[in-house]
């Protein structure tokens, strides 16, 4: 028996529907549709500091996809994700990636669902190193 099995409740389905929009919004390089993502009191937490409403995390995911360029269109090879566990509303992922200049050996993101919207994110990630060879 495995003991990492698990049978998705419908919450939990929901709350994976909304992140795997999301991640199609990040790699499509759509700003309103990743803000869409985001409850309108939702809250980011991340290393730099708290990102409160949709003001702050407009500007915070405006220099992630600065950063990222649009994934879908080759800008760079984007993010892996190493591990994905989800329970209740509560979403837990670890990833590496590669953006436009750097490479982030490794990052870890939580996210908590409520309904179809995400009401808090937090965001962490090793000092990244710049590409190789990559001159932008």
């Amino acid at each position: 028996m495995n003991p990492h099995a698990h049978t998705h409740t419908p919450r939990e389905q929901q709350a994976l529907a909304v992140f795997k929009r999301h991640v199609a919004a990040f790699t499509a390089g759509n700003l309103d549709a990743v803000l869409n993502d985001f409850d309108e009191h939702a809250v980011v937490i991340t290393p730099e500091g708290v990102f409160e409403g949709p003001e702050q995390i407009r500007a915070l995911y405006g220099g992630l996809l600065a950063e990222f360029g649009t994934i879908d269109r080759g800008d760079s090879p984007g993010l892996s994700i190493d591990a994905l566990h989800v329970r209740h509303d509560t979403i837990f992922i670890s990833w590496h990636a590669e953006s436009i200049r750097h490479v982030f050996p490794f990052g870890t993101d939580t996210f908590i669902c409520m309904g179809d919207r995400f009401a808090r994110q937090s965001i962490a990630f090793s000092s990244p190193r710049p590409r190789n060879g990559i001159v932008r």
